[in-house]
């Protein structure tokens, strides 16, 4: 009696790990397993696409101010970076292995049969290291990728750009040359003809002292050099059991040098209203900035006495009215922007919401405007070094699919045939 053709033949049993190592391997094996961790990293990733992620926050929190306890604690369960944590590297990381673990046992399948089943196992080991390429691309970001913002108005150039822990440079100058407004009705009349007014009058503002180990809080008007005492009632006053705080420095459009640190304001509009407090208390002396527009941020100046986190919790609230610039609602904003090379112009584009500008890795997204300063524009930048890894992995997957969905048939069809 005639054997069977090679590719008809029994598959042999394939050798696996045994005892701790089996028990691990079976476990990647697992289809319930692989789903289980889809599942969760899906979760995962609809809970970072509701949340504000990164530098979002503080837009988010300034205008959601009821929600700084709630970002909070957001932030320290890890679900305002949720794409950058360690544990949802670790989650690609698991999925990653079982995608290795069942693509072995499609290349042993491929390194023992031959024909038709050596073809069909040759596409869904194609689609499994597509997977593998795009969690690749995933971890990639995760650790090598960057995400900030930059704020800049007509005419400026900058080097760097803010990330939620510091500041990043460029490889390069971006310059704004230009920023614009596009709204669906032009203002008429004289009066809004006029345009835009700008208030560069002093907010009203207050200071918030909370103590929480004592239970106080108390709201103290922010008065330049006035000496203001937090003490608990009915007990005598000690340098001992009370705090003593003085606004230093009133600021309307914040800004400090990244090399010499020295703090400034870029115009007398109160654009990004900050004020320097001084804190004394029991062996605790301290001098911060506090910004209206970012609560939970904080910037200390000068020397600090005393190990710890702060006594105190600062919030500095302002009550500005502005009045818009032009009537109408508006249709769009966009930037031009400049690259700059060794103080050449590069690469000149525009940028409008969901039309990026893309240079040297680097991505910049129209996010915002000032109604107040109409040549002040805000920008999302975003570095991807896994793009190309995970579009291989699209291009490997669509390349497996269209082996296991059409080439084999096809080569099915015409085997009957023949």
């Amino acid at each position: 009696m005639s054997e069977p053709p090679p590719e008809l033949a029994a598959p042999q049993p394939e050798a696996r790990p045994v005892g701790f190592a089996g028990a691990v391997f079976d476990a990647l094996a697992s289809v319930r397993f692989a789903l289980s961790v889809i599942v969760l990293i899906a979760t995962v990733c609809a809970v970072g696409t509701l949340l504000p992620q990164g530098t979002e926050v503080a837009a988010y929190l300034e205008q959601h101010p009821a929600a700084a306890r709630r970002m909070e604690l957001f932030a320290k369960l890890g679900l305002t970076h949720v794409f950058h944590a360690w544990w949802f590297i670790a989650l690609l990381g698991v999925l990653a292995a079982t995608v290795v673990v069942c693509s072995a046992r499609r290349f042993a399948t491929l390194r023992r049969t031959t024909g038709f089943a050596q073809r069909r196992a040759l596409g869904s080991m194609l689609t499994h290291l597509s997977i593998l390429l795009i969690l690749a691309g995933g971890v990639i970001r995760g650790i090598w990728g960057e995400c900030g913002y930059v704020e800049l108005r007509e005419g400026e150039s900058i080097t760097r750009f803010q990330v939620e822990k510091g500041e990043r440079a460029f490889p390069f100058a971006l310059q704004l040359a230009k920023f614009e407004i596009e709204r669906y009705r032009e203002p008429q009349g004289p009066d809004k003809a006029r345009g835009e007014k700008r208030n560069e009058s002093p907010p009203h503002d207050h200071l918030i002292v909370e103590w929480p180990a004592r239970g106080l809080s108390i709201t103290l008007p922010a008065s330049l050099g006035v000496e203001r005492v937090l003490a608990p009632t009915g007990e005598p006053l000690a340098e001992t059991n009370s705090f003593r705080i003085t606004v230093l420095k009133h600021v309307p459009d914040f800004i400090v040098d990244s090399k010499t640190r020295e703090v400034s304001s870029r115009s007398s509009a109160w654009n990004n209203p900050a004020i320097l407090v001084r804190v004394k208390g029991p062996a605790y002396e301290n001098n911060r900035w506090l910004f209206a527009k970012f609560p939970d941020f904080t910037m200390h100046s000068g020397p600090a006495q005393g190990a710890g986190p702060d006594p105190l919790r600062l919030v500095y609230e302002t009550h500005t009215a502005v009045e818009p610039a032009v009537a109408g609602p508006i249709k769009g904003f966009k930037s031009t922007l400049k690259v700059l090379e060794r103080g050449e112009v590069a690469q000149t584009n525009v940028v409008e919401v969901n039309r990026p500008l893309s240079y040297r890795g680097y991505a910049f997204y129209q996010t915002g405007y000032r109604p107040e300063d109409l040549s002040w524009t805000s920008l999302q930048v975003v570095r991807d070094p896994g793009v190309p890894v995970v579009y291989a992995g699209f291009g490997l997957m669509i390349l497996g699919l269209f082996v296991v969905f059409y080439l084999n048939p096809w080569l099915a069809n015409q085997r009957r045939r023949a």
